[in-house]
């Protein structure tokens, strides 16, 4: 049975206004997320205007960095991420600490034990990986689909966006915004 006419645009426009609430929300948590060291919290860092996140493994990264960083967006529920993921961490692997790599989990309601799993069942565990609490990076970088990469230079350009891309795409992504 089929809703009436009716009830669908009730549905519809109900759903229009908790997505709006919810990036109201979203958008405000940004410009008053506290500056402490709890997982994924991004921070302005000041005059770089980089964002400060720290990761699951209480390690802070900032991007835009000193270097180029790729930023893979994923959810540990998310099956084709497993592969853009472990392509990540190979393309991090050979570039040997010449560029930044980090996974950045969109789901806030995902654990850091549970990104740890995923890490170990894509062989990553060494991969540095965040979770995007507020959408912080997600909305910086306007990023809204699971599988995306992107690559910023120092500068904080987004120098490359792909869904999946292979190991040696990011790499030639990577030396090409600056990577040495």
């Amino acid at each position: 049975m089929t809703p009436s006419l009716p009830r669908r645009r009730t549905f519809l426009a109900l759903a229009v206004t908790a997505a709006l609430a919810a990036g109201a929300t979203a958008c405000a948590g940004e410009d008053t997320a506290p500056k402490s060291s709890s997982v994924g919290t991004a921070t302005d860092s000041g005059a770089r205007k980089g964002t400060e996140v720290t990761t699951i493994a209480d390690e802070k990264i900032t991007v835009p960095g000193n270097r180029p960083t790729a930023l893979f967006f994923f959810s540990v529920g998310c099956g084709e991420c497993a592969t853009g993921a472990k392509s990540l961490a190979k393309a991090g692997k050979t570039l040997n600490g010449k560029a930044g790599v980090l996974a950045v989990d969109m789901d806030p309601a995902e654990s850091p034990q549970t990104i740890r799993q995923f890490l170990d069942y894509i062989k990553a565990p060494e991969l540095p990986a965040a979770i995007d609490e507020g959408a912080t990076l997600s909305q910086k970088y306007k990023v809204a689909a699971l599988s995306t990469l992107i690559v910023v230079d120092p500068s904080g350009t987004v120098t490359y966006r792909a869904t999946d891309p292979g190991p040696e795409a990011i790499q030639a992504a990577l030396t090409k915004a600056g990577a040495k």
